[in-house]
């Protein structure tokens, strides 16, 4: 599967930088564009300047030694055809913590994993990081500080997001767009994002039945209480993108800056909307647990039988991930899931 997205997305980045070429060529025939050279696909302009949340990132060449940050940083350089020399561990144990949608982009390439491969969002490994001598540094999914930044910067030109996509809060298609922009390459960058808001697009057109309902995508951590996605968290992004409505409260709770909503198990009666999503494949016996309360099964979107369970790690994965890579494969698995749910 994943070799059969990388192929997809290899020609269009070939397509799209044709086209961008040409258009180019055509503008400086009128004399009037002719400041700034056109890059060629897999080539950036430089040097690059990036005003973000912290001050200002110049890059002054083409980044080959590559630093991602990030939780899942890797996933927007990789979809671009750049290959990390080391990625920040999440989750998942997978070889150089690098998930399976995402294996062919990265090839043969052997990224170190930093902090021995435990997440630590407190403290970037800064000693490990400078020992390997990057030319970038990408932290855009992280929590990374302004101290921080100022630590990174002081080994490579680190790009951090604007403000207010800091902590956690930066979009999929922000985070694409602001890789492109750290390799000189800002247009292939949209042009992978609007490839994948268009697969979102034809999905919807193709299952009008989504249009209007209210989904809850619920997640289970410990026991007496649910955490529904709610606002700009990406996995409420993903239903509200097919056509979905995702709730602005759940029994009168209002997401946090995150977009999150804790739901103790006296409110579970709240959770019934059109579709229920169990997102849990990080841990699926919790299932047994969330079943067992006696207000469950009184729920009628149990009742309906409008419950969906995403149960298969990768699957799961690539729906929380949210990246311009994980969502190509989000979409195909999950899409006839969520229509077979539904139904008419």
């Amino acid at each position: 599967m994943s070799r059969i997205i990388g192929a997809r997305r290899r020609a269009l980045l070939v397509a799209t930088g044709l086209v961008t070429a040409l258009l180019v060529a055509g503008c400086a025939g009128g004399g009037d564009q002719q400041d700034a050279p056109a890059a060629q696909p897999g080539q950036g302009t430089f040097p690059v300047r990036i005003d973000h949340a912290y001050g200002t990132t110049e890059i002054p060449a083409e980044p080959t030694r590559v630093v991602t940050v990030g939780l899942s940083d890797q996933d927007p350089l990789l979809a671009l055809g750049v290959r990390p020399i080391a990625v920040n561990p999440w989750y998942g144990d997978y070889p150089s913590a690098t998930w399976p949608w995402a294996q062919d982009e990265l090839g043969d390439a052997r990224p170190v994993v930093l902090n021995g491969g435990v997440r630590n969002d407190e403290a970037p490994p800064v000693e490990e990081i400078a020992a390997l001598k990057p030319d970038l540094i990408i932290s855009l999914y992280s929590g990374t500080t302004a101290q921080q930044w100022e630590q990174l910067s002081r080994i490579a030109p680190t790009v951090v997001p604007d403000a207010e996509f800091t902590d956690f809060r930066i979009t999929w298609q922000e985070a694409t767009r602001a890789t492109g922009e750290a390799l000189g390459r800002e247009q292939e960058a949209r042009d992978l994002v609007a490839a994948t808001e268009a697969r979102f697009a034809e999905a919807a057109r193709a299952n009008p039945g989504f249009a209007g309902k209210q989904v809850v995508v619920a997640e289970r951590f410990e026991p007496g209480e649910s955490v529904v996605r709610s606002g700009n968290d990406v996995r409420a992004r993903f239903f509200d993108q097919l056509g979905f409505r995702s709730p602005t409260d759940i029994g009168g709770l209002k997401p946090d800056e995150y977009g999150e909503i804790a739901v103790s198990d006296e409110l579970m009666g709240s959770l019934s909307r059109d579709l229920l999503v169990w997102n849990i494949g990080n841990d699926p016996s919790v299932r047994p647990q969330i079943e067992g309360n006696p207000v469950y099964p009184t729920l009628p979107v149990v009742q309906q039988d409008k419950v969906l369970w995403l149960e298969d790690p990768v699957v799961a994965g690539a729906f929380s991930w949210g990246t311009v890579l994980s969502l190509d494969y989000a979409l195909e698995q999950l899409v006839p899931q969520i229509a077979q749910t539904v139904g008419d």
